[in-house]
């Protein structure tokens, strides 16, 4: 018998037919009420929507058809008039569903199909059969035991009929149906002739099971030959019963008999699917209340018209496509060096005209405020002859007595370019433009007019990529990646600066690289013209000019008092060695706490703790597992405390006096922004989104932080801005409720999972409810907030039920997110930003993942995406305001120094632009605090 495929067999040559009230009613006891705005019930429309798109988009259907039962039996009651007399009527909130489904159906642009006199199984029946006869293959999208009847593997000159139970994502075929019932497709008519059904009225014999039915058909063969012998039996119960109830077992055959001869009520041609009218998909599922279903509808009807690019509507999620074609630069590359002097000015003079112009600096030093300019790489798209080829400008060189008579001197290149880099033509790309700008603005140039910066528009395109760098976009895009640095410098011992490389491998590798910074942008630019106005508009309109955003925000820097963190971190060193005394007490001998071998014999041999995940080493003494047992011995307390300590003062505390600039005296982060796929901004060198916020300790980092002399820190915040998106999102109007009557939402949030009025509501109450707030947000588990709150996980667990139930427009909506998910192939922000997740599509821990991804990326995302508007509005209106200045972001809050008797005038200034860089329909609220320290500012 062979063996079933494990999905679906769809695309051309495919017959899908949906058993449409099979799934409903499934559908209904399966998944929570849901209600459309004028209070009729939809929940079972809602599930039979998702899934028919589900199949539309996984297994791409040539010809598809929803079949309706339409009230006939196909003689079956003048065969037995009790037949189905005893089925209960649908509940009261299924049966206004039925007449929607139907209308789902036709908005849908699915075919329709009922038979006034038969039943929905027999249609299916003539389908399955009249398609397989034409060469289909046919899967029957329903769970009905008289379907699996029609089951049948195939042949080489026969194609197959299998039946496929969504809900449960498996696919029926033969071995299946033998499995479960005992005997094959052929003889299932048999074996429900004998047992026959209760719920249909369908008589069979009483007393024979599946399992014996399937014994008999064994011995016997099919029905006939078990009544037919019936008296050979030596069971005596058996015997009499077969032989009692022998016409009503061969009137349940003819019963569960499916009428596969009738005729089609729609010829089979005409059941391709096509394309369903948006008009109608809007006419119909937006007073259902179906928004997101309804942009789902959208972006897949999209997806299925042959739009070219320029299109107005939107395409989905975007991955970099390869472009043949590019040559490598090779020999074809100019050094300009100090002597040819007509060719030098011939060069400067022409690059005004060229249509674009790819700049590439060679760069000394990590330090991306301080790294030194040691030459310059253009090329020139658009110029003719040896003009179009990349050129090499050295000016940092130091080659012994030889550089002066070499290149060039660094002031006079620096002033040739000048005018060509600060005109906003011809249009410039860079990658990564902020770290280039930064260097030729230490240099005294301005660079204007960067259209292009292939790692923006690449982050863009595709954040979920793993590198936007040079070499990885060459190399994926362009199929060639330039050498890597090693091969030019050299490694360890032998490797040379930059600054001491001499000229000529110097300009084959620079050249080689802006030729590749040219091509990708000409490339990319293209790729980002076509990927629809959204993606577009993100990259000039937000991406593009936060770029210059963040070179102001880098080159100011903050002041940091060394004094603070030193007192600090002597406090910290007490503190630690407090700890480490104690754990050597308590476990009687000295315990080294940074050694997870000695932590493994301390809690697991010496202290008979259970053992968690195993290692190579042994087991796991991880955060997680340490969190687990110190519900079960203090001791773990103090190991965890230990751990957290001894991490703030090596990461924070010893490292950041070490990272003030000796030119400046100030702290200068470096901004990312092409790493977080949600939008988010990072930071390193430090990276002061890691702060710790929720210790007393991590907290006192902030005192470090101080205004300059005469000078006030304003911190402007963004009051939960993540649950003010999930509200805008969701629209759940208890959530968005408490954001428009500006009301604790925390303390309105225990008032419904407590079942308490807000007044009675608890400070512990309140402590759980904004825990399962922000836990919603990222798919937190009852696991989670356990540890989380220090709680059993089942009290956990019904916090988080509760919460769903008090509010469900969350609950829908998350679900609603991860659905939407799957059937794009990616989440999306409020401003169009896509995040391909290809995690959905795997098993276990990795679609799990995907699902939170899928949860927390419109959220985060979007949130996100609102500070990013809120700091360009903000510097914009500040760039001629003398007495304030933006310094930091960190997370949902920008950091100023102002005057210090400007503060409420920044305040007044900035809040608005904040609070109204995007409207949502709930308010954003900006709190603001100020201060000689960062820590004042937070009260």
């Amino acid at each position: 018998m062979s063996e079933t495929p494990q999905k679906p067999p769809g695309g051309p040559g495919s017959l899908f037919l949906f058993d449409a009230y099979n799934f409903v009613f499934r559908a209904y006891h399966a998944l929570p009420m849901l209600n459309a705005p004028d209070g009729t019930p939809v929940n079972a429309v809602h599930g039979f929507v998702r899934m028919v798109q589900a199949v539309r988009r996984d297994f791409v259907p040539e010809s598809l058809a929803a079949v309706f039962d339409a009230g006939g039996d196909g003689g079956r009651r003048e065969l037995l008039p009790q037949y189905k007399a005893n089925r209960p009527p649908a509940p009261e909130d299924l049966a206004p569903q039925f007449p929607l489904v139907r209308k789902a159906v036709d908005a849908l642009g699915i075919h329709r199909i009922e038979h006034p006199g038969y039943e929905a199984d027999d249609v299916i029946a003539a389908y399955a059969v009249a398609a397989q006869a034409a060469g289909m293959r046919v899967i029957i999208v329903s769970s009905d035991k008289d379907l699996m009847q029609l089951c049948d593997a195939g042949d080489e000159g026969r194609p197959p009929i299998y039946l496929f139970d969504t809900m449960k994502d498996r696919l029926v075929g033969p071995p299946e149906v033998e499995t479960k019932f005992g005997v094959g497709p052929q003889r299932l008519g048999d074996l429900l002739a004998l047992t026959g059904d209760s719920s249909d009225n369908v008589p069979g014999v009483p007393g024979i099971g599946p399992k014996t039915a399937a014994a008999l058909l064994d011995e016997y063969g099919d029905l006939e030959g078990v009544l037919s012998r019936a008296a050979e039996i030596k069971q005596k119960k058996r015997r009499e019963r077969l032989l009692e109830h022998a016409e009503d077992a061969r009137t349940s055959r003819k019963i569960v008999a499916l009428h596969a001869e009738i005729e089609l009520p729609v010829p089979l041609a005409e059941l391709r699917d096509g394309a369903p009218d948006d008009a109608a998909l809007q006419a119909f599922f937006e007073p259902l209340g179906f928004k997101l279903v309804l942009r789902e509808m959208g972006a897949a009807s999209a997806a299925r018209r042959a739009r070219t690019p320029g299109d107005d509507e939107e395409l989905g999620a975007v991955e970099l496509q390869p472009v043949s074609g590019f040559t490598p630069a090779g020999e074809h590359h100019r050094l300009m060096l100090a002597g040819d002097d007509e060719a030098w000015r011939e060069y400067v003079a022409a690059l005004p005209q060229a249509e674009a112009l790819a700049v590439h600096l060679a760069l000394e030093g990590s330090d991306t405020l301080e790294a030194e300019i040691v030459g310059i790489a253009l090329a020139a798209q658009g110029l003719e002859g040896v003009l179009a080829q990349p050129v090499y400008l050295p000016i940092g060189h130091r080659q012994g007595d030889l550089v002066e008579g070499h290149q060039r001197e660094r002031e006079e290149v620096l002033d040739a370019l000048r005018p060509v880099l600060t005109a906003e033509t011809p249009p410039k790309v860079m990658v990564d433009g902020k770290r280039q700008s930064l260097a030729l603005r230490r240099a005294g140039i301005d660079p204007q007019g960067i259209r292009i910066d292939p790692m923006l528009v690449s982050y863009v395109l595709d954040p979920a990529r793993s590198s936007h760098a040079l070499d990885a976009l060459g190399r994926d895009v362009l199929g060639h990646a330039p050498k890597e640095a090693d091969k030019v410098l050299g490694k360890g011992r032998k490797a040379v600066p930059l600054t001491e490389l001499a000229y000529a491998p110097a300009a084959a590798w620079l050249c080689d690289q802006v030729d590749l910074v040219r091509a990708l942008g000409q490339a990319l630019g293209e790729q980002l013209q076509g990927a629809g106005d959204a993606l577009r508009k993100l990259y000039e309109q937000l991406e593009r000019p936060l770029a210059r955003v963040l070179v102001k925000l880098e080159e100011r820097g903050v002041v940091l008092d060394p004094e603070v963190l030193a007192q600090q971190g002597k406090e910290l060193a007490q503190e630690i060695a407090t700890i480490q005394a104690r754990v050597d007490g308590e476990a009687g001998h000295a315990v080294n706490i940074d050694s997870p071998i000695q932590l493994q014999e301390l809690l697991f041999e010496e202290r008979g703790l259970p053992r968690g995940r195993k290692t190579k080493t042994g087991y796991s003494t991880d955060a997680r597992v340490l969190e687990e047992l110190s519900l079960l011995d203090p001791i773990v307390k103090d190991i965890l405390a230990y751990r957290s300590l001894t991490k703030l003062k090596g990461t924070y505390l010893d490292v950041f006096p070490t990272l003030i600039n000796a030119r400046t005296g100030r702290l200068h982060t470096s901004f990312h922004q092409a790493v977080a796929a949600t939008g988010r901004l990072s930071s390193s060198d430090p990276n002061l989104q890691n702060i710790p916020i929720r210790t007393a300790e991590g907290r006192r980092i902030r005192e470090a932080f101080v205004a300059g002399p005469g000078k006030q820190l304003v911190a402007l915040d963004y009051s939960q801005i993540e649950l003010r998106v999930l509200a805008h999102m969701s629209g759940d109007p208890n959530l968005s409720s408490a954001f428009i009557d500006g009301v604790d939402v925390h303390r309105r949030t225990a008032a419904e999972v407590f079942g308490v009025s807000e007044d009675e509501v608890s400070d512990e109450q309140r402590r759980i409810a904004k825990a399962v707030n922000f836990g919603v947000i990222y798919g937190q588990t009852a696991f989670g907030l356990a540890q989380q709150l220090g709680i059993p996980r089942g009290k956990a667990g019904s916090y988080i039920r509760a919460y769903f139930e008090k509010i469900p427009g969350v609950d829908r909506y998350m679900s609603e997110l991860i659905a939407m998910a799957k059937a794009r192939g990616y989440a999306e922000t409020i401003l169009g930003r896509k995040r391909r997740i290809p995690e959905l599509a795997r098993k276990g821990a990795a679609r799990q993942h995907g699902e939170r991804m899928a949860r927390n990326t419109p959220i985060q995302g979007s949130a996100a995406d609102i500070l990013k508007l809120a700091m360009i509005a903000v510097e914009d209106a500040l760039a001629e305001v003398p007495w304030a200045q933006m310094l930091l972001t960190v997370h949902d809050e920008l950091i100023f120094e102002c005057d210090d008797e400007r503060v409420d005038d920044l305040v007044k200034l900035a809040r608005p632009l904040m609070e109204g860089a995007f409207a949502l329909r709930v308010p954003l609220r900006v709190d603001a605090g100020h201060g000689h320290t960062w820590a004042q500012c937070k009260g």
